[in-house]
């Protein structure tokens, strides 16, 4: 039987960072569910200069969108948002919550290396230091988004 390569500290932060780089690059260069857009400008959120870390769409059990983002100030917010099906109505903001004192802003935790909101931070400063967006990938940065977004 094969066992398969554990990956050193170094190299899981690597990964940690493009998935995230992927995640905030599509949604820079995709539209976000107008639900979600609205609903951050309501709450003044400059999306040309923030992130989405993390946007789940349809999972079981849960409100219709819920994620993390990075706002241009470099606030965490989690958000859980009942929407239409489609995405596009507003029914209940269920969260929008500041959760930037959880996150690991640390570039030297032991045993993890470079925290997660360290490495959100640096795509941050990446994507809006060069404009935009900044992955070679055009793909969702999920699969459970390809099946909503034909909707």
């Amino acid at each position: 039987m094969l066992r398969q390569r554990q990956h050193n500290v170094q190299q899981q932060n690597a990964l940690d960072e493009r998935a995230i780089l992927k995640t905030a690059a599509y949604w820079r260069a995709n539209p976000l569910p107008l639900a979600l857009k609205c609903c951050g400008d309501e709450k003044g959120v400059v999306w040309e200069k923030s992130i989405v870390v993390k946007l789940e769409l349809d999972f079981p059990g849960m409100p219709e969108l819920f994620g993390l983002l990075l706002s241009q100030d470099e606030r965490f917010i989690a958000f859980e948002i009942e929407t239409s099906p489609d995405h596009r109505v507003v029914r209940h903001v269920e969260s929008w919550i500041d959760v930037t004192h959880e996150q690991s802003l640390s570039l030297h935790d032991p045993g993890t290396g470079v925290g997660h909101g360290a490495l959100a931070l640096k795509v941050l400063h990446t994507l809006n230091s060069e404009g935009g967006t900044s992955c070679d990938d055009d793909c969702p940065p999920n699969t459970s988004l390809e099946r909503t977004r034909g909707r």
